[in-house]
C-alpha cells in the first residue's frame, strides 16, 4: 500500500510541474504578443525597394537607355502597415506614369527627371497611411530618339546540309517577304534589309518549312517587328548526276571572217532533279565562242560560255572549258 501511495505521488508533482510550465510560456507568448502589438502602433522609418514599371510612354519617342527597374524608397508609417511591405516575398510594384510629367512633349533627345516630380503620384499608388520621404535614385535619366517604321525586305538565314545526292531545288520563299520594322530612326534610317535568326538543319532529305524570328541583336536594339516571325519554305530535292553535248556557236564575228572552234562540241555535265529529267530531252542547251576575246587579249584559247541552259540544274561543268579556233577570210 505504501508503495503505491509513493507512486501516485510521484506523477501528481510531475503533472504539476507540467503545469506550471505550460502556464509559464502561455504568459511569456502573450506579452511578446501585446509588446508587439504596441510596438507596431507606433510609426518607424524604414527603406523598400520596389520594381517600378514606365507607363504611357511617348507614342513618337522611344527610350534608347535602360531605365532602373528598382526604385529604393524610404517610407514612414505605422508598423502595420510597413511590416506587409517587408514581409511579402515578391516586391511590390510601382507605376511612374510619364504622361503626367511635363518635358517630354519637346524634342530633346536627352532628358532628366528629378524623382521627386513624381513622387505625389507614387504616394497615391501607396495609401494615406504611408509617407514618402526619400526616393533612390534622386532622378532617372532618358535618352530619346524619335520613333520610326519602314518596310523593309526580310533575308534569310540559313545553314543546310544534305543527304547524298539531295540538294535545294530553287530559291528559298520567305513569306511574307516583308516585315514593318519600328524604333529608333537613327537605325531605321540606315536599313535595307533585316535577318532571320540562323536555321541550321542537318541530314535534309525532303522539303522544310520553318517558323523563325529575327535575330536576337535587333531586340537589343529597340527594334520591333510587324509580323515578328515570318515562314521559310525549303524546297529540297533529290539529284543525279548526267551531261550532254551541245555544239558551239560563235559571237561577235567580222563578216568578213570566219572562226572555226576546235573541238566543235563540248561536254556539259551538272546535276538534274529527278522530277525533270523526263524534259530534259526537249531542253535548250547553246554554248559560244566570243570572237572579242582574240581582239581584247590575242589568246590562243578562247573561253566557252554556256548562254542558255534550263534553270533547274545546277553545279554546270564545260569539258572543255576552253578550246582552239582557227580564222579564215572569207572570199
Amino acid at each position: 500500500m505504501t508503495k503505491q501511495s509513493n507512486t501516485i505521488q510521484k506523477i501528481f508533482n510531475k503533472a504539476s510541474s507540467s503545469r506550471k510550465l505550460y502556464v509559464f510560456l502561455f504568459c511569456l507568448v502573450l506579452s511578446i504578443l501585446f509588446w508587439l502589438l504596441n510596438a507596431l502602433s507606433k510609426d518607424f522609418t524604414t527603406e523598400v525597394e520596389f520594381n517600378v514599371s514606365y507607363i504611357n510612354q511617348p507614342i513618337d519617342k522611344i527610350v534608347l537607355n535602360e531605365l532602373p527597374s528598382q526604385l529604393k524608397i524610404k517610407i514612414r508609417g505605422l508598423g502595420f502597415d510597413l511590416m506587409a511591405y517587408k514581409l511579402r516575398l515578391k516586391k511590390s510594384t510601382v507605376d511612374v506614369d510619364l504622361a503626367q510629367l511635363r518635358g517630354f512633349k519637346n524634342k530633346l533627345r536627352s532628358h532628366i527627371l528629378p524623382s521627386n516630380s513624381f513622387l505625389s503620384y507614387i504616394s497615391n499608388q501607396l495609401g494615406e497611411q504611408i509617407m514618402i520621404k526619400e526616393v533612390y535614385p534622386d532622378s532617372i535619366h532618358f535618352l530619346f530618339d524619335e520613333r520610326k517604321q519602314k518596310k523593309v525586305k526580310i533575308i534569310p538565314q540559313t545553314q543546310l546540309n544534305f543527304k547524298k545526292q539531295y540538294q535545294l531545288y530553287g530559291r528559298i520563299l520567305v513569306k511574307p517577304a516583308i516585315t514593318i520594322v519600328s524604333g529608333p530612326g537613327s537605325i531605321i534610317d540606315t536599313l535595307t534589309g533585316v535577318y532571320t535568326e540562323e536555321v541550321i538543319l542537318k541530314d535534309l532529305s525532303r522539303t522544310v518549312t520553318e517558323s523563325v524570328s529575327f535575330r536576337e541583336d535587333y531586340w537589343n536594339k529597340k527594334l520591333s517587328f510587324n509580323p515578328n516571325k515570318v515562314i521559310l519554305h525549303i524546297p529540297i530535292e533529290k539529284f543525279t548526276e548526267t551531261s550532254v553535248l551541245v555544239s558551239l556557236k560563235s559571237i561577235n564575228v567580222p563578216d568578213s571572217i570566219e572562226i572555226k572552234a576546235i573541238p566543235n562540241e563540248i561536254e556539259v555535265k551538272f546535276l538534274i532533279p529527278l522530277s525533270k529529267m523526263a524534259s530534259l530531252p526537249s531542253a535548250n542547251f547553246n554554248a559560244a565562242i566570243n570572237y572579242h576575246q582574240i581582239n581584247d587579249n590575242f589568246n590562243h584559247k578562247l573561253k566557252v560560255e554556256l548562254t542558255e541552259y534550263p534553270e533547274y540544274i545546277q553545279s554546270l561543268i564545260l569539258n572543255p572549258g576552253k578550246v582552239e579556233y582557227i580564222l579564215k577570210k572569207k572570199k
